[in-house]
């Protein structure tokens, strides 16, 4: 088995803290006899323990290294190669590889809920799996979003299937992006409360890429499948909460996909082929608007914020303990008290070995409580945060930004290169001889 290390929790801070966790490594070893043995006293011989053979240690290493090679190739068939041809090679590679020789298992998403549990519950987490964690980060520091580039394979699978992408309206996109924000929150605070890891279980393609699920886990992969014909990406962009983190690292990263090697001649070619609405237009002064109702605009945004917070951490308080009943613990023990106050005549196995010992009942109702009280503060700090996000996204928005070509939108854009075999200036550039290219602008 591989060696493991806890991380502990240091105070309820923000998922980009992350990065800064300390590696502490740990005794990954464990007992083939979990329980002490009973004493029989007939003669009766208990049988040796038959598990399976661990996985050797270095294979995990192996899957580390796969994904930081994956990361490299990216980077050089995105930036230096510029080459859609080659993007769409690693996304094969990284399909039969990360996806069904894995299982789907390798897996930077839901690496999230391992990494929230190790903050706040004290969970020892592999350290292999803090590597796929933080690997793809640390690269869209420097080169942007590269991992949903071609090396994750959900969003290399969804990719391969948008073959008649529409545009998606403001007015329906806008909202939409809310969605990983919340799916985000969600996850951190279901893995922080021991309610469960929700990324894993609602993930569409695990039951495609292990050829075997239950049949509503499958029906959903086709569902994004189908939907990702005409809508690209559809996951990637409403519902992946790793995506956000990387939206985030996004924004200050130094190499960021660049259309046209020379001056973009405004064709508008890039606008129309970008299947995620990542390219950002042309805008040399504010139109049809004029700057005084601009910045009164901004104005009332910035006065807004506070009434956004205010509103969903109000919300996000009292519909906490609806949201604790999908905790174990809290579930268990409305059973009991369902059962004690007559409202259900029969009595499950589970409570019927609860009320043995006095002990173990007020534990749970301690676990319980415990359990309310994360998702009373946990959903409070979700609000807030959605609050500050969609007050940002309108400021955002309405912020004049001045900008000569079109260029992408760093946040946003996957870096699939389907823009650049259709910018005339990309082709141009290809065309001429080596020895007098402008590789710099490449």
């Amino acid at each position: 088995m591989t060696k493991k290390f806890s991380l502990r929790p240091a105070g309820f801070a923000l998922l980009p803290a992350l990065m800064l966790i300390t590696v502490m490594a740990g005794d990954a070893s464990a007992s083939l006899d979990r329980f002490p043995r009973p004493e029989f006293h007939g003669g009766y011989q208990i049988p040796d323990n038959n598990f399976g053979s661990a996985r050797a240690a270095f294979l995990y290493y192996m899957d580390v290294f796969a994904l930081f090679a994956a990361l490299c190739a990216a980077c050089w068939v995105v930036f230096k190669k510029r080459s859609r041809k080659g993007v769409l090679a690693l996304m094969l590679a990284s399909i039969a590889y990360f996806g069904f020789y894995k299982s789907g298992c390798i897996c930077s998403i839901g690496a999230i809920q391992n990494v929230s549990a190790g903050i706040f519950t004290g969970y020892a987490i592999p350290i292999t799996v803090f590597l796929i964690f933080i690997l793809p980060l640390i690269f869209a520091l420097f080169f942007g979003r590269v991992f949903c580039s071609a090396v994750c394979p959900m969003g290399a699978v969804q990719d391969l299937v948008a073959v008649k992408p529409k545009k998606i309206p403001v007015r329906i996109d806008a909202p939409l992006r809310i969605i990983p924000h919340i799916y985000l929150g969600a996850a951190i605070l279901f893995a922080a409360t021991g309610a469960g890891f929700p990324v894993c279980k609602l993930d569409p393609f695990a039951g495609i890429f292990r050829l075997s699920a239950p049949t509503p886990l499958l029906a959903w992969g086709v569902a994004v499948l189908v939907t990702g014909i005409f809508v690209a990406r559809p996951y990637c962009r409403y519902m992946c909460p790793y995506g956000v983190i990387l939206g985030w690292a996004s924004l200050i990263s130094k190499h960021r996909v660049r259309i046209s090697p020379g001056t973009c001649i405004n064709c508008r070619l890039c606008e129309n082929v970008c299947p995620v609405d990542a390219i950002n237009q042309p805008e040399a002064e504010p139109s049809g608007e004029e700057r005084k109702h601009s910045v009164k605009r901004l104005k009332i945004y910035f006065a807004l914020i506070p009434v956004w917070i205010a509103a969903f951490a109000v919300c996000g308080w009292f519909l906490a303990d609806a949201a604790a009943e999908l905790h174990p613990n809290v579930k268990l023990l409305r059973i009991v008290e369902l059962e004690e106050s007559g409202a259900v005549m029969t009595k499950s196995l589970e409570s019927e070995a609860l009320r043995i010992d006095a002990d173990i009942m007020a534990e749970l109702r301690r676990a319980a409580g415990a359990a309310r009280t994360g998702f009373r503060w946990g959903l409070t700090l979700l609000g807030i945060y959605l609050g500050i996000v969609i007050g940002g996204y309108l400021i955002r928005q309405s912020m004049y930004r001045k900008q000569d070509g079109y260029g992408t939108d760093p946040v946003s854009c996957v870096e699939c290169g389907r823009c650049y075999g259709y910018c005339p200036q990309h082709k141009a550039d290809k065309e001429k001889p080596k020895w007098v290219r402008d590789d710099k602008s490449c």
